[in-house]
């Protein structure tokens, strides 16, 4: 954490790279701790980013036959990212299915649809197909664990960072992409997203120019479906219908992240009628979260959200 304290800056473009070296370096230490975690590949559907990993709890993480399952959404701007980097960085969120992993967690990390290869909301919908590809397919899932598992009636918190946070928080607050009566919702205990693009404000652009036009179509519509304005505007039942909700924010995000988080749990708070679950993860910046899991530096979070989920269950 020590090289996150020296950045002396915010914004994603300057921190990025130097943030993922330096902690390369130390998840290299622990390749084999993580690397020994048991993870399978599966596809959820026809397009080539199909494809989801599974990270396997180890036998002596399991207190029962069940275990809750941890859907990872990742970021990268809706137009960047992957579930498995390349080399130097190959350790980058497998890191983090097998920190949850070895806490008793199954983790999920699927891969979704970038610009511009996409439009809203085909990222959230690839997200919410994910999720019932997992439903459907639990009996194969649980028979590749490499001890025994029950997945019947899986228990599934859904976190995503970034542009990951938005997608799950669009997905759940709308409801001509995920019916209120779809098992996801009833198999959900938990949202978990950070350091969402809850906000946007196109006279402070976090993104690559045009980005959002290209996935939205335009600046207006981007405005009328971002997070904070789907929280504002959700009919009763749709929030009467929401699993719990813990929304983290790094203390080192961009202003106009941490500002649209804070806008995010106000206006979720208002329609709630009761407080949301708000940390704020000591020490990060934007991308130093998912890359300290298993390094030995930065984890507390991660602890948190481990615990938090397990209180769920």
């Amino acid at each position: 954490m020590d090289v996150v304290a020296s950045l002396n800056d915010t914004a994603i473009p300057v921190v990025l790279q130097p943030t993922v070296q330096a902690f390369v370096k130390l998840l290299e230490k622990r390749r084999a701790e993580i690397e020994g975690i048991t993870r399978k590949t599966f596809r959820y559907g026809e397009a080539e980013r199909h494809n989801l990993d599974v990270y396997y709890p180890p036998a002596e993480a399991i207190s029962s036959g069940s275990v809750p399952v941890l859907f990872f959404v990742y970021g990268g701007g809706f137009s960047n990212g992957t579930r498995k980097f390349d080399p130097p960085a190959d350790l980058g969120y497998c890191n983090v299915g097998a920190f949850f992993a070895k806490r008793g967690i199954l983790t999920v990390i699927p891969d979704y649809r970038l610009v511009p290869h996409v439009k809203f909301p085909e990222p959230a919908e690839d997200v919410r197909d994910a999720l019932a590809w997992f439903l459907s397919n639990t009996s194969p899932v649980a028979a590749s664990a490499p001890s025994s598992i029950t997945l019947a009636n899986p228990e599934i918190f859904v976190m995503g960072h970034s542009a990951g946070a938005h997608l799950i928080t669009s997905l759940f607050f709308l409801p001509s992409i995920l019916p209120l009566s779809s098992p996801i919702r009833a198999a959900t205990r938990g949202l978990i997203p950070q350091g969402g693009a809850f906000k946007f404000d196109f006279s402070k652009p976090l993104l690559a120019p045009g980005t959002l036009e290209q996935l939205y179509g335009s600046q207006e519509k981007a405005l009328e479906l971002m997070p904070v304005a789907l929280v504002a505007k959700a009919d009763e039942e749709l929030v009467k219908s929401l699993p719990d909700v813990f929304v983290l924010v790094s203390e080192l995000d961009p202003e106009p992240i941490k500002e649209g988080c804070d806008e995010f749990v106000k206006g979720l708070e208002g329609r709630l009628g009761k407080s949301v679950k708000y940390e704020v993860m000591k020490g990060h910046n934007h991308i130093s979260p998912h890359w300290a899991l298993l390094s030995g530096e930065g984890e507390e979070w991660g602890v948190q959200v481990a615990d938090w989920i397990k209180s769920k269950v």
